[in-house]
C-alpha cells in the first residue's frame, strides 16, 4: 500500500475514532485504533495544525488517579456532510457538520433549479470545512446527479431515503423490518429487511407503483396499463376530479371536498382501497411490522389512510392485521433530507477507512491499524462458507475466490485448523505441477438432521457436522386431525435415525424441522390464529426438543426450500433468491443478501393466501378467492372428473404421461401464480426465482408460466433483471434446507 494512501486512512482512522468518543484522550486513541503512540502523536498534531481536532486543557475530574490527560474533540475544519433531495416539488439541500448538527438548509422550489450551486452555496454558509460525503435523492428513471461536491458522492431513490429518515428519526426509530411507501406522482417503496436497506438484486426494489391492478386500466408511463400509480397518485386523483367536477382542483381542495362531497369521498376512498389491497399483498409477503406512508394526500386520521386500514383488515389474514401497523410519516417533505444526512453521516472517512486498512493489513493483523476481531470473523466466515459450498478446495483457489491476501488466508486456514473447523484434504491427481494445499471442512463428531414435516409422512436428511450428506429416509405417517401428534411420531423417526448412525442425543445433535405454517422467529411458535388451526399457539421446538433432548430449531417448509436450493440447489451463488413451491399447498421462501427472512412474525412468503378474485371460491381461511382454492384438485375438476375424483397424484400422472388438457392446466396454474406473485418480485427485485413442489413434477409447465407472467405482470427493471430456473433439489428442499439451517 503506497505510502501517502496509508497516511490519509490513519487520519481518517482517527477523526472517525474522535467523532465516535466525542471526546477522547491520546492514549485511549492510540489503544482504540492499534497504532503506535507515536504515530497518533504525530498524526494527531498535524490535524491539530489544521483545525481537524481541538484539544481541551487538562482537567481533573476525580474519576482517575495521576496527571489529568487532554482531551481531544472535532475541531471547526472537521468537515461536513451534505444531503439533498430533488422532487417534483423542488430541492432541499442541508450541510451538518459530524456530529450530525445541521450548520446551515436550503429550498428552491423553481422548475430546474441547479443543485450544485444551492449546494455550493450551502456549503460556503455553514463553513464547516471540507465535504466528506454528499447523498442526493431523486426520482425513479431520471439520472443521479454530476459534478456535485464531496470526496464520495452517492444518489439513492426517494424512498429508500425517506425510510432511513423514519427509521432513525421518524416513527420507525428502532424498528427493523419496515416499509415506506411514498404516495407522490412516482409511487415508491423503501424496504428494511432484518435491519438492512434492501435495494435488490439489480437496485428496483420496492417498485411498487407498478403493480398492475387493472389490465384494462389507464396507460402507465411504463407501458403497460392499469399500474397502481395510474389509480392512486394525486395527479390521476385530480384528473378523475377535474372529469367530474369540471375544474382542476389542489390536493388541498380534493382533501376538503371528501369531507362532504360524495363523488370527491368516493375518488379518494378508492384511491386508498387499492393501495390498501396492495399493502395486503405486501404484508403477507414480506411481513414488515411496520408500514410508514406519506404524501399530499396522506392524513394522519383522513379518508385515504382510514380505507387503506380497511382494505388491510379485508384482504390480510388476521394474524397479519394485528401484527402490521399502519403509521403516518411525522417527518413529511424533510424524511428524504433527513435520511440523506443520516447516510452520508455512515459513509464517513473514519468508517471506510477501517474497513480498507482491514483489508491491507498483515496476516496477524498487524499493519495500519490491524485487523479487529469483528472482520477476523467475516473473513474465517467467508472461508468457511466457501468450503461448505465448494467440498476440498485448492488454498490457492481460496485466495482467488475471496480476493483476500495470499498470507492473511494462509494465516486464517492455519487459524481454522488449530480451532478444529478445517482439516487438509488430499488434493485431486488431475491438476499439473506441484499441487496447492487442499482444504474442507472437519467432521467433529456428532450429526445434523433435517426433518421435512408434510401432509404424507415426514421426510429426513442426516449430515455430519461440515453439512456432508451420510443418511436419510421417509416415513410415511397417517393422517391427523390433531396435527401434534405427527410432530411427535417426527421425533420418534429421528431418534431411530440418530441411533443408526451410533448416536445418542445430546449436545453432539443439532435438529431442524421444516413445517407448513408460519413460526414466528422470536418465540418459535406458530400464531394463535394460524393458517392451520391444530397448530394455534403450539411450539413445536420446545416439543421436539423435551422428546429428543437436543436442540431443535423450526422454520416454515417454504423458506427452509429457499435456503437450500440456495446453498446446494439451482440457486448456488445467488444472493437475492425467491422460491415458489408450486403445488395444492403453495408457498414461497425469500432469502435475501443469502440469509433466509422470515418477516416480523414469521409469515414472510405466505402466497397462499394472496387474493386473486374477491369473489371466488371460499378458502379454508374463511375469505374468498385466495390463490390456495384455484391449486386444489377440485378447481382442474374440467379435466379429471372423468377419470374419477380429482387429486393432485391423478393430475400429475396424466401431465407426465403427456395428456394435453393436464399439461395446459398446468401452464395456467404457473401463469396464475406467476401473475398473483410479481407484486413480491416487484418490492424484492431477487436475481433468481426457483420454482419446485409437486407441480414441477411432470414437466417445466408451471415453470414456463411462471417465467411468462413475471416477464408480463412485473416493473421493467424488475424483469429484466430477473431469471426464472426449475429447482433441482426436489422433494428433499426443505429436509437439505433444515440441515443448512443448523450450518
Amino acid at each position: 500500500m503506497p505510502g501517502r494512501r496509508v497516511h490519509h486512512l490513519r487520519r481518517d482512522l482517527l477523526l472517525g475514532a474522535v467523532r465516535g468518543a466525542g471526546r477522547i484522550s491520546r492514549a485511549e486513541l492510540a489503544q482504540r485504533t492499534g497504532m503506535a503512540r507515536m504515530t497518533v502523536t504525530g498524526l494527531v498534531d498535524e490535524m491539530l495544525a489544521s483545525g481537524v481536532l481541538a484539544e481541551e486543557p487538562a482537567r481533573a475530574d476525580g474519576t482517575r488517579t495521576g496527571r489529568p490527560a487532554r482531551v481531544l474533540t472535532l475541531g471547526p475544519a472537521a468537515g461536513s456532510v451534505v444531503g439533498a433531495s430533488v422532487d417534483e416539488h423542488g430541492i432541499r439541500v442541508a450541510v451538518a457538520d459530524l456530529t450530525g448538527t445541521v450548520r446551515a438548509e436550503r429550498v428552491d422550489d423553481a422548475v430546474g433549479a441547479d443543485l450544485a450551486a444551492l449546494i455550493t452555496g450551502c456549503v460556503e454558509e455553514a463553513g464547516s470545512g471540507p465535504v466528506w460525503s454528499t447523498v442526493v435523492g431523486h426520482l425513479p428513471g431520471t439520472p443521479p446527479p454530476a459534478g456535485l461536491p464531496g470526496s464520495r458522492v452517492t444518489a439513492r431513490g426517494l424512498a429508500d431515503l425517506c425510510l432511513i429518515g423514519e427509521v432513525t428519526q421518524g416513527v420507525a426509530v428502532g424498528r427493523k423490518n419496515v416499509c415506506f411507501l411514498r404516495v407522490c406522482r412516482d409511487v415508491g417503496c423503501g424496504l428494511m429487511l432484518n435491519g438492512h436497506l434492501h435495494t435488490g438484486a439489480a437496485g428496483a426494489a420496492g417498485e411498487i407503483g407498478h403493480v398492475q391492478i387493472d389490465e384494462t386500466g389507464a396507460l402507465c408511463r411504463c407501458g403497460r396499463r392499469g399500474c397502481l400509480e395510474t389509480i392512486v397518485a394525486p395527479e390521476a386523483v385530480l384528473d378523475a376530479l377535474e372529469a367530474m367536477h369540471g375544474d382542476r382542483l389542489s390536493v388541498a381542495r380534493a382533501l376538503e371536498l371528501s369531507r362532504h362531497d360524495a363523488t370527491a369521498e368516493r375518488v379518494l376512498g378508492d384511491a386508498g382501497h387499492m393501495i390498501g389491497r396492495v399493502l395486503a399483498a405486501l404484508a403477507g409477503t414480506v411481513n414488515p411490522e411496520v408500514v410508514v406512508l406519506a404524501g399530499p394526500m396522506i392524513e394522519a386520521e383522513g379518508l385515504v389512510v382510514a380505507e387503506v386500514r380497511e382494505a388491510l383488515r379485508r384482504y390480510a389474514p388476521r394474524e397479519l392485521v394485528d401484527g402490521t401497523q399502519v403509521l403516518v410519516s411525522e417527518l413529511g417533505e424533510r424524511a428524504a433530507l433527513a435520511g440523506a444526512l443520516a447516510l452520508a453521516l455512515h459513509t464517513l472517512p473514519g468508517e471506510r477507512a477501517g474497513r480498507a486498512v482491514a483489508a491491507h493489513a498483515g496476516p496477524d493483523g498487524d499493519g495500519p491499524g490491524g485487523v479487529n476481531e469483528r472482520e477476523r470473523a467475516v473473513r474465517r466466515r467467508m472461508i468457511t462458507d466457501l468450503l461448505r459450498t465448494g467440498g476440498a478446495t485448492a488454498r490457492s483457489d481460496i485466495v482467488r475466490r475471496t480476493r483476500l491476501p495470499r498470507a492473511a488466508v494462509a494465516d486464517l486456514l492455519a487459524g481454522l485448523h488449530r480451532d478444529g473447523v478445517v482439516e487438509p484434504a488430499t488434493p485431486p491427481g488431475d491438476r499439473p505441477g506441484r499441487p496447492s494445499p487442499h482444504f474442507r471442512l472437519a467432521s467433529p463428531a456428532g450429526l445434523l438432521v433435517g426433518l421435512s414435516l408434510g401432509g404424507d409422512g415426514v421426510r429426513a436428511v442426516v449430515a455430519d457436522r461440515a453439512g456432508r450428506r451420510i443418511g436419510g429416509g421417509f416415513r410415511p405417517l397417517p393422517a391427523s386431525p390433531e396435527g401434534r401428534g405427527q410432530i411427535r411420531d417426527a421425533a420418534g423417526f429421528a431418534l431411530e435415525l440418530i441411533a443408526g448412525h451410533g448416536h445418542a442425543p445430546g449436545p453432539g445433535v443439532a435438529v431442524a424441522m421444516a413445517v407448513p405454517a408460519p413460526v414466528h422467529p422470536v418465540t418459535g411458535e406458530f400464531g394463535k390464529r394460524s393458517v392451520l388451526p391444530f397448530f394455534s399457539g403450539y411450539s413445536p421446538a420446545e416439543d421436539l426438543a423435551a422428546q429428543l433432548g437436543c436442540p431443535v430449531r423450526v422454520f416454515n417448509n417454504a423458506q427452509l426450500a429457499a435456503l437450500g436450493e440456495t446453498r446446494r440447489g439451482a440457486a448456488r451463488g445467488a444472493r437475492d433468491v425467491l422460491y415458489l413451491k408450486t403445488s395444492q399447498h403453495c408457498g414461497a421462501g425469500i432469502v435475501v443478501s443469502g440469509r433466509m427472512y422470515g418477516g416480523a412474525i414469521g409469515y414472510a412468503g405466505e402466497i397462499s393466501h394472496l387474493t386473486v378474485r374477491d369473489i371466488g371460491p371460499l378458502c379454508f381461511c374463511g375469505r374468498r378467492g385466495c390463490l390456495s382454492v384455484f391449486l386444489q384438485p377440485g378447481a382442474f375438476g374440467a379435466v379429471l372428473d372423468r377419470f374419477g375424483p380429482p387429486s393432485q397424484e391423478r393430475l400429475l400422472e396424466l401431465a407426465a404421461g403427456g395428456h394435453g388438457p393436464a399439461r395446459r392446466a398446468l401452464l395456467d396454474a404457473g401463469r396464475l401464480v406467476g401473475r398473483t406473485t410479481a407484486v413480491l418480485c416487484n418490492l424484492l427485485n431477487p436475481a433468481l426465482v426457483v420454482v419446485g413442489g409437486r407441480f414441477t413434477e411432470p414437466g417445466d409447465q408451471v415453470v414456463d408460466g411462471v417465467r411468462e407472467s413475471l416477464g408480463r405482470y412485473c416493473a421493467p427493471p424488475v424483469a429484466a433483471a430477473l431469471t426464472v430456473v426449475r429447482a433441482e433439489l426436489g422433494e428433499e428442499a426443505e429436509a437439505i434446507g433444515a440441515v443448512e439451517s443448523l450450518l
